[in-house]
């Protein structure tokens, strides 16, 4: 299992000053507030997941993948920590494991009143409200110990992530890919509204029928300029396929995303893309690149 905080620190850079005000809801955690969660939970935190709560909280947090650090708690012996998009299933560690393998459970809630207490949290820190905030999670950490009764209560259809490739059923993987995940879903909800802005440019579909021969010529195309994000690609493989999920350009002023199905690619620069470098990238994908689909 592999720390995460070099990659999370290179894709920090690429969040685009445009969406920090739908993530001001929601905060990064510090080391301080990390230890405090830790001591209250009696385990010490893996150290993707305690990257990710430093570096990337409110991004996860606000797109619905992460759960607040202040709502973490055990049920039984698993401690939740992602909500998987799409599917709803809570994503977390089994207790005792050190391995980095990935749970997917049900929470037992069956009336569903813990989503009221985090309704809850969510208006407080909209508004600024310190008490509220605290009352809420209170209230929310109060009807899970109550819950949590040895013996008699249990997450529902546990089963242990498998699938290959990695980011399917490792911690650290899983983290990269929903971090890469919530900043291509982002742009893209947006783009229409900044039709002016330069900094993210996506490029022509890929072809309907295609080979891998295809992409493994843009991979070699794109590796005298681009590398993959991390210095472990098996945390951003797609498995058999050419391609990584993200990368990142030599002078780190450029990041190249596939993401997790092979559709087109995402251009993001921390300013707006400059001609030299975009027809680079052109020549080297074959694609073409603009604002929006």
């Amino acid at each position: 299992m592999y720390a995460t905080e070099k990659e999370l620190r290179i894709l920090r850079q690429f969040i685009s000053p445009k969406h920090m005000e739908g993530l001001k809801k929601w905060k990064c955690y510090s080391e301080d507030e990390i230890l405090a969660a830790e001591k209250r939970l009696h385990v010490k935190l893996p150290s993707p997941i305690r990257d990710i709560y430093r570096h990337m909280a409110d991004l996860l947090v606000t797109s619905g993948y992460l759960r607040p650090l202040e709502l973490l708690h055990w049920e039984g012996r698993y401690l939740g920590f992602f909500l998987a998009p799409g599917e709803g299933d809570i994503i977390g560690i089994k207790k005792g494991s050190s391995s980095g393998d990935l749970y997917a459970w049900e929470e037992n809630d069956p009336k569903d009143i813990a989503w009221e207490y985090e309704d809850e949290l969510a208006d407080a820190c909209e508004e600024g409200d310190e008490e509220g905030k605290q009352k809420a999670v209170a209230a929310y950490q109060k009807y899970w110990k109550k819950r949590n009764i040895p013996l008699i209560h249990a997450p529902l259809n546990i089963h242990k992530l498998e699938h290959e490739p990695r980011f399917n059923h490792a911690l650290d993987a899983y983290g990269l890919f929903l971090v890469i995940h919530a900043i291509r879903e982002w742009e893209e909800m947006s783009w229409h509204e900044h039709a002016d802005d330069r900094t993210c440019l996506f490029s022509d579909f890929f072809p309907a029928k295609f080979s891998m021969e295809y992409f493994q010529k843009i991979a070699d195309r794109i590796k005298d300029d681009f590398k993959p994000l991390s210095d472990h690609p098996e945390l951003t493989s797609l498995g058999d396929f050419p391609l990584q999920m993200a990368y990142v350009h030599k002078n780190q002023d450029a990041l190249l995303i596939l993401g997790q199905e092979p559709v087109c690619f995402m251009l993001l620069t921390k300013t707006a893309v400059g001609s030299d470098l975009l027809e680079k990238v052109q020549e080297q994908t074959g694609l073409a690149f603009r604002v929006g689909f």
